[in-house]
């Protein structure tokens, strides 16, 4: 294990591998699509330029009216390697390289990563290399580089495994902390669904390993008690490492529209029995890239990418061989059953264990696409292939276990060739429901070609293995040359989009400049699109701090969009300018809003609608005046008639920021202050100082009872959770440096001694 760490040349194998998989990219010939361009990127942008300026993005005031920024695990505000794009932001803004840059590394680390668990099981290391190899570009780590929070959080899944396990077998506690401080802080990466499959995860290789080390009544024994209380310790300080971002989530998401999905929302990207096909023929079904789309299996276009289970054609033989090994090696068959039941599991509402354990394991229930939990088939293989190569490595030319490992390899590469004449002479075209489209049915075609070429060229290299001993020292080189020519056909052009993001967010150049000019003298929102179109991205109000109706995020908030007419919405959400279309010219472009209301306004009478049924009749009533009359949800704070005639008050703000705006504001009488943002717990409200409470107004915006006279109004986002979540994660992370602190200074005291 110490060797493994010190090994130099396989960080120099991985990096090489994964330099020439990206090598486009890197040299800026292409760029990563999809989510990376529409939600990445812009967050990133948000949350570096903020930091860069000293501020922590607590709150997001430019899309939505205002959304949870921190709050919105996605948006990976406290992930260490995020928080370093801080460094590289030039001119109030983040280059898109820079951020792809930190994606790709992260294909490095679980290269290296997967080399170090595999080490640390005794896999000597050759099996380990193509242990990384496999696991760093299998298929679902090619097809979702596009999903920063999915690559950066499962790279570290094998190095938690690995710590994971080495704290519950071997003595002292300091790996333990270790691996609690690395668990805490892969959360931060942002794919809760990913970390909720991990834990349990790691709740079952608790399991095993507990029974593999205690049976029967050492089960109830001292060691055995230590064993589940260093789990459990690792689990406990792992979730307080994370607090600070898990608790202002929770919040979130229990107000968001994500807070109840239906059982058929939740088996959206499950895998069909028909495409467990594409174990050996990814792209059957076609495929779905940046160079546009053709495929046409289960679901729709993104199913190809959320479908990948694809381990590459060795791979898959080696794990197929590695059943062989399940007598002698316990982790061979803990392994085996993890890919079967991920497989299972992925199925989604093709067979019955995933609605099994959305009923009745916590969690589950709020996350579609099952088939993400293919990352753990990766895992799996990869290691079960690492198994199967060392026991050929170790067998004898002509003992009974080598003619075994040859009638099994014989059998898948059978298996893979009969597939090949079925997919060529079309005789599962009736079965797959194949389109009658002759450029598909070639793309098909094509497709099971190269599976036949891999499938001979595997099956020849690990026979010629088994043959051959003195190829035993090029193992190390050839086999991870040929599973990553498999690989780098399959997907080397997958993410290699030829939109380049600078470009494709300055098209709305000068839109952003006009925009931001008038921002000079006003505060005020922009309607971005209609049912023709978007003027500009959904997320550029991110990218270039202006104020949006719009945007993306998959934790929106349930009162994101208020029940109002197009007039009342546009007036007070304070839309100056809203999308408009000319039927002539098929084009859009903005259009003034001449009744738009200011970013903070004065309503001086007041409706109460207590239920959402009353709030819905009220918002339909035509002699509701919304230039003059407040909806709240409770009793009204005020206490004497609205005047009559005239604008009795004005609302000046004076300091806008992230997280905090002030007002000058006056008026004749009593009235409710309207601040034009989105309603959210956590604001809090100060008129001359002294704390005010925050009404909900007109659905969903922020409003307080404001007593007449000239005041100076404050409102700073400071939400209870993040405090919360802050004192927790700070007294776990003081436990987690003093347990690895502590053993070294005690052993420098002794040399001393």
């Amino acid at each position: 294990m110490a060797a493994a760490l010190r090994d130099w040349r396989a960080v120099a194998l991985f990096t090489g591998m994964t330099v020439l998989f990206f090598h486009r990219i890197l040299l800026g010939e292409a760029w990563l699509w999809e989510d990376m361009l529409y939600f990445s990127y812009p967050v990133r942008v948000f949350a570096a330029t903020s930091m860069a300026m000293g501020h922590l993005p607590l709150w997001n005031p430019y899309t939505f009216s205002g959304m949870p920024f921190l709050a919105d695990i996605q948006t990976t505000v406290l992930y260490l390697p995020c928080v370093a794009l801080a460094l590289f932001v030039r001119d109030g803004g983040l280059n898109f390289y820079w951020l792809e840059i930190m994606v790709i590394a992260h294909y490095v680390l679980a290269g290296w990563a997967m080399y170090l668990l595999a080490s640390s099981l005794d896999l000597k290391r050759a099996p380990a290399l193509f242990a990384g190899a496999a696991y760093m570009l299998s298929g679902f780590m090619i097809t979702h580089a596009i999903h920063q929070q999915i690559i950066t959080m499962v790279a570290w899944f094998p190095l938690i495994t690995m710590l994971f396990r080495i704290s519950l077998t071997q003595a002292g506690w300091r790996p333990a902390f270790l691996c609690a401080l690395l668990l805490g802080h892969s959360t931060f990466a942002g794919y809760p669904q990913l970390s909720l499959f991990f834990h349990s995860f790691l709740f079952a290789y608790f399991l095993f390993l507990l029974l593999d080390a205690h049976r029967g009544r050492a089960l109830l024994s001292r060691p055995a008690f230590i064993f589940a209380a260093k789990a459990g310790m690792i689990v406990g300080l792992g979730l307080a490492v994370a607090a600070i971002q898990l608790l202002p989530t929770a919040e979130l998401a229990a107000l968001s529209q994500r807070a109840q999905i239906t059982y058929e929302k939740s088996t959206e990207g499950s895998l069909a029995w028909s495409q467990l096909l594409t174990l050996f023929i990814p792209k059957l079904f076609g495929a779905a890239g940046a160079a546009g789309s053709n495929y046409w299996g289960p679901g729709t276009y993104w199913y190809f990418w959320e479908t990948c289970i694809y381990p590459g054609i060795l791979p898959l033989m080696l794990m197929v061989i590695s059943a062989l090994c399940v007598r002698k090696n316990p982790h061979a068959a803990f392994f085996w059953g993890v890919a079967l039941l991920t497989l299972l599991f992925a199925l989604g509402n093709s067979f019955f264990l995933h609605k099994l354990v959305l009923e009745y394991v916590p969690g589950f229930s709020k996350f579609r696409n099952p088939a993400r939990a293919g990352v753990f088939f990766s895992f799996a293989g990869s290691l079960l292939s690492a198994f199967a190569l060392q026991a050929m490595m170790n067998g004898e030319k002509n003992s009974p276990e080598s003619r075994r490992v040859r009638t099994v390899l014989l059998s898948v590469a059978g298996a893979g060739i009969a597939l090949w004449g079925a997919v060529v002479t079309g005789m599962l075209d009736p079965v797959l429901g194949v389109p009658n489209n002759p450029v598909m049915v070639q793309a098909m075609r094509k497709e099971a070609h190269w599976t036949l070429l891999f499938v001979l060229l595997s099956a020849g290299a690990l026979l010629a293995l088994r043959a051959n001993k003195d190829w035993l020292a090029r193992a190390t080189f050839v086999l991870p040359v040929l599973f990553f020519t498999d690989m780098f056909v399959f997907g080397a052009d997958q993410n290699t989009s030829s939109t380049n993001p600078s470009e494709y967010f300055r098209r709305a150049d000068p839109l952003v400049r006009f925009i931001r000019n008038d921002m000079k003298n006003d505060l005020f929102r922009v309607n971005t699109r209609n049912q023709y179109g978007m003027i500009m991205d959904r997320n550029q109000g991110m990218v270039n701090r202006i104020f949006t109706l719009e945007g993306y995020t998959p934790l929106v908030l349930q009162r994101a969009i208020p029940p109002y007419n197009d007039t009342q919405k546009f007036d007070l959400l304070n839309v100056k300018y809203r999308t408009s279309f000319d039927r002539q010219t098929g084009s859009l472009s903005l259009a003034h809003n001449p009744t738009y209301m200011g970013r903070a306004y004065f309503l001086f009478d007041v409706r109460v609608a207590r239920t959402e049924e009353e709030l819905a009749a009220a918002f339909r009533d035509p002699t509701w005046n919304h230039a003059t009359t407040a909806i709240l949800e409770q009793d009204s704070p005020l206490h004497a008639p609205p005047p009559a005639g005239g604008n009795h008050g004005s609302a000046r703000v004076t300091a806008y920021e992230d997280n905090r705006l002030e007002l000058e504001a006056a008026s004749a009488t009593e009235g409710i202050l309207v601040l034009s943002e989105v309603f959210y717990p956590g604001w809090k409200a100060y008129v001359d100082g002294a704390e005010t409470e925050i009404l909900r107004t007109d659905y969903n915006l922020r409003g307080i009872a404001f007593p007449g006279g000239s005041h100076h109004v404050e409102f700073r986002f400071t939400p209870p959770p993040f405090v919360r979540g802050a004192w927790i994660t700070g007294a776990a992370l003081v436990v987690c440096l003093a347990g690895l602190a502590v053993p070294s200074l005690r052993r420098k005291r002794l040399q001393e001694d």
